[in-house]
């Protein structure tokens, strides 16, 4: 191709200015070279041998920008820190503020019930801190004292001379009997405190039950306790039972209105509170080795000589500290709900709860069994218990079935039946009183607030507890299983089939089509695989292994 043709665009030609004279230098006759002048290079050479580089608009000045840019994506309006991160925007990053906000214009939209971010201001603890430290921690402490002695004088706490009359400083500086004032005062107080000791012990059915109407009907009570698990009538119950039984010094009043750690909501026939009467023959427990029975849990741990019991004579449980009560699950209809005490070793400063199974396994058979849990089903990482009766009915239908959802609707279900039969004995009482009939609590939200266990954690429960080790003989059922299958044995017949239903427990990823199973003529499976067909191949290796297990056996008892 002609190099000329490269400089037609649109039909035109374009020439150097080197290459072309105008008129005057024409007509003045050829051009004298000058020989200290550099030779031009060719226009149409340059345009046919540029490089590449030469293209590139980008300079080292653009890269470096991009690269002092700030490796956030950041979006419209959003304002950097120091080291180039966003700020930190409560209504954009923190997950309680932002729903708060969405709440304002969909009032069904939900506000997660967690605390706000680190660092918005709203959180209470950290007060937009972030993660504190020892010295962030010590930093707010110091400021809140400050604030509190450089608080302004209040207008009742400055001095004021308007009752400083003559009279009252007679009054005031006149000699008093200090002797005989001192004993009347003395003696009246120790009446007052006998008096008010009677008070606080006697608990009456209908006591408790005005009582109950009372703290139920009352608005700051109800939104204080609306977030709890427990029905605000159990609530309502366990605090009047705190305050006038529990935190009473005299041990005698404890034992008087308990039957070891458990009392029965007493039914009151005086009072037709409805609130009352859907509580009325619940349990509540008061786990309490310390005061119940007089014994302190020695440590579970092995290495420590402590005893357990500096928490349970200070009084912390889960009822003074947050005001909620444990919940426990039977058959037996509505849960009991348990107060619960916190354990602490002086030596090793390791803390239990008193229904834990570390604590119940050390304790003597007459006090762990009043706690109606079996000890490996006392398990800390859940948030309620199974009773012993539940436990032991399950086991039955787990293990052949491993029907989870089937244990959960047997305590769904023992629930709403007691429910209902609540429901039939009060309207059934109110009609014959013939008197104004109150409305009955609802079940979902009012007397049924926590909810049992679904199949899965049931069934996550009894794995649990099949391995746990928390028993007198600290041997768990798994391994008592094993050495049970392990010592399996037949002096006469054995048969081997193919079996297809047990298949169908197992997923379908595991491949399974049958499992080959090997019975002794005691009824026993001596040996149970999982096979990908009925073929003679899939189980010949668990066979000759079931083989070689039968004659060692055989040859110790020989020898």
């Amino acid at each position: 191709m002609d190099p000329l043709a490269a400089v037609f665009r649109h039909g035109r030609l374009h020439m150097p200015a080197q290459l072309t004279m105008t008129a005057t230098e024409e007509a003045a006759g050829p051009r004298v070279a000058n020989p200290y002048a550099k030779p031009v290079q060719n226009a149409v050479n340059n345009i046919v041998n540029m490089g590449r580089q030469s293209q590139q608009r980008v300079s080292n000045q653009h890269k470096r920008k991009f690269k002092l840019a700030s490796p956030v994506r950041r979006r419209k309006g959003d304002q950097l820190t120091l080291d180039n991160k966003i700020a930190f925007d409560p209504l954009k990053d923190c997950r309680v503020c932002k729903a708060q906000e969405i709440k304002k214009f969909m009032p069904s939209y939900p506000v997660p019930k967690r605390a706000h971010d680190d660092l918005c201001p709203k959180n209470a603890k950290t007060q937009g801190l972030g993660k504190l430290t020892e010295q962030s921690i010590a930093s707010l402490a110091d400021n809140k004292r400050y604030k509190t002695i450089t608080a302004p004088i209040r207008p009742e706490e400055r001095f004021n001379g308007r009752h400083n009359t003559k009279e009252a400083a007679t009054v005031f500086f006149a000699a008093r009997n200090t002797t005989a004032t001192t004993t009347t005062t003395k003696t009246m107080t120790e009446v007052d405190v006998a008096k008010s000791s009677a008070d606080e012990a006697h608990v009456s059915p209908t006591s408790l039950s005005k009582a109950v109407g009372k703290l139920v009907s009352d608005p700051a009570f109800q939104e204080r306790h609306k977030s709890k698990m427990a029905p605000l009538a159990m609530l309502a119950f366990a605090t009047e039972i705190s305050q006038k039984i529990i935190n009473n010094k005299d041990k005698s009043v404890l034992c008087q209105h308990f039957d070891g750690i458990e009392m029965v909501v007493p039914v009151c026939h005086d009072h037709n509170n409805p609130h009352y009467h859907s509580i009325s023959g619940m349990k509540l427990l008061y786990v309490n080795w310390e005061r119940t029975h007089g014994i302190q849990v020695p440590c579970p741990d092995s290495n420590c000589a402590g005893t357990l019991g500096s928490g349970s004579v200070k009084g912390r449980s889960n009822f003074s500290k947050n005001q909620t009560l444990f919940p426990m699950f039977g058959l037996d209809g509505s849960p009991t709900w348990c107060i619960v005490t916190r354990l602490e070793c002086p030596c090793c400063k390791r803390k239990f709860n008193s229904n834990e199974a570390d604590v119940l396994v050390n304790l003597p058979e007459h006090a762990a069994s009043t706690y109606p849990v079996e000890t490996t089903h006392a398990q800390p990482n859940y948030n309620c218990h199974l009773t012993r009766n539940a436990t032991e009915v399950f086991a039955t239908i787990i293990v052949t079935y491993g029907n989870g959802e089937l244990c959960s609707k047997l305590l769904f279900n023992s629930i709403n039946r007691d429910y209902i039969q609540r429901l039939k004995i009060y309207y059934s009482m109110a009609k014959q009183t013939k008197g104004p009939i109150e409305k009955y609590p609802t079940r979902e939200g009012t007397f049924i607030k926590a909810y049992p266990p679904l199949g899965e954690s049931v069934r996550d429960m009894y794995d649990t507890a099949s391995s746990s080790q928390k028993n007198p003989w600290c041997i768990s059922d798994h391994e008592k299983h094993i050495r049970e299958i392990q010592s399996v044995k037949t002096d006469s017949i054995w048969c081997q089939d193919h079996t297809f239903q047990v298949v169908k427990n197992y997923t379908k990823k595991v491949g399974a089509k049958a499992v080959w199973d090997a019975a002794t003529g005691t009824e026993e499976i001596a040996s149970a695989m999982l096979v990908p067909s009925t073929k003679t191949e899939d189980f010949a290796h668990a066979a000759q292994q079931l083989f070689e297990e039968a004659r060692l056996q055989c040859q110790v008892q020989i020898l």
